[in-house]
């Protein structure tokens, strides 16, 4: 037998304990906004070592893409690539995918080199392996693109 402050209905519960529902007001509004929230403080996990070899890596990289030979070294190849109706056909199309794979290997390398010391500050993960991350795939992507011309171009002749 249930207690006078209870009723015998088991689908009743006590209500003190739950969330309210979407429709329902709160009870007490003016406990909630009494007490004043402190706002959340962001907190960047940094060290000094860090930021001088991402800066000094970042430096290198953009002085080896405007003061040397280094991307038409790389990206030479690309004068080679065969473009229009006059290219014989190769199989798969794989000429089709090197243009793409080499501008997007850049931008790609771009985007990990401006962005990803910002996602590695708020993270706390070390950021000097962004720049190093964007060397390797404008390497990677120069290479596949030469080893994907040197395939195709027997085929162009």
């Amino acid at each position: 037998m249930a207690s006078p402050h209870q009723t015998d209905d088991p689908s009743a519960t006590d209500r003190t304990d739950s969330p309210n529902l979407p429709g329902e007001a709160e009870e007490f509004p003016e406990e909630s906004d009494s007490e004043p929230q402190t706002p959340r403080v962001l907190r960047l996990r940094i060290a000094a070592w860090d930021v001088v070899c991402t800066l000094a890596i970042l430096g290198a990289l953009l002085l080896l893409a405007t003061m040397t030979k280094w991307p038409s070294t790389l990206f030479g190849f690309m004068s080679q690539v065969c473009e229009g109706d006059e290219c014989g056909a190769v199989p798969f199309g794989i000429d089709y995918y090197i243009r793409p794979l080499v501008w997007g290997g850049i931008g790609a390398a771009i985007t990990a080199a401006t962005l990803g010391p910002f996602v590695s500050m708020v993270k706390g993960w070390y950021m000097s392996f962004w720049p190093a991350l964007a060397m390797a795939l404008i390497v990677i992507s120069a290479v596949v693109g030469s080893v994907l011309t040197a395939i195709c171009r027997p085929y162009w002749g």
